[in-house]
């Protein structure tokens, strides 16, 4: 599975507004949970997963990018949410970088394999710094859709 497997433009947040660790994996999850319907309660667990997995240890991942992640069953198919955040924000990165670059993936248990296949997609498409500084400072999420297209 690669990133243009589950890039949906209903998923695309430019930009996001909360400026700590915790607001951004919040927001994160309300774009998925508004976009696809999920319930108050869906909505809690998925974040409930998603803390629980960041308390095992940061997902940032370095040059400016975290990728917050868990296995829920709420979703019934490996999904993914971008976004953008105008300012910096502390992931606790091995290199010491706040992240401004952010991708949720969700999955169910049973999709373990395509979770992991995603997670490295991600990391490979965002290894150079042009990219990088171009999804900073994209405008809007079909600037950012259009910069993954290309």
């Amino acid at each position: 599975m690669i990133l243009l497997d589950v890039l949906d433009k209903d998923l695309v947040k430019v930009p996001l507004t909360a400026s700590d660790k915790q607001g951004i994996i919040t927001e994160l999850v309300e774009v998925v949970a508004n976009a696809k319907g999920y319930s108050t309660q869906q909505f809690e667990d998925m974040l409930e997963a998603v803390l629980n997995r960041e308390s095992l240890g940061s997902t940032g991942i370095g040059n400016g990018i975290a990728i917050p992640h868990a296995k829920t069953n709420v979703v019934k198919q490996v999904t993914m949410v971008v976004g953008i955040s105008r300012f910096p924000v502390d992931f606790a990165s091995p290199d010491g970088q706040k992240s401004r670059i952010f991708f949720l993936v969700l999955a169910p248990s049973s999709a373990a394999s395509a979770h992991v296949e995603l997670l490295a997609s991600i990391a490979r498409t965002c290894t150079s710094n042009v990219f990088r500084r171009m999804l900073e400072s994209a405008k809007d999420k079909d600037e950012v859709v259009r910069l993954f297209m290309e």
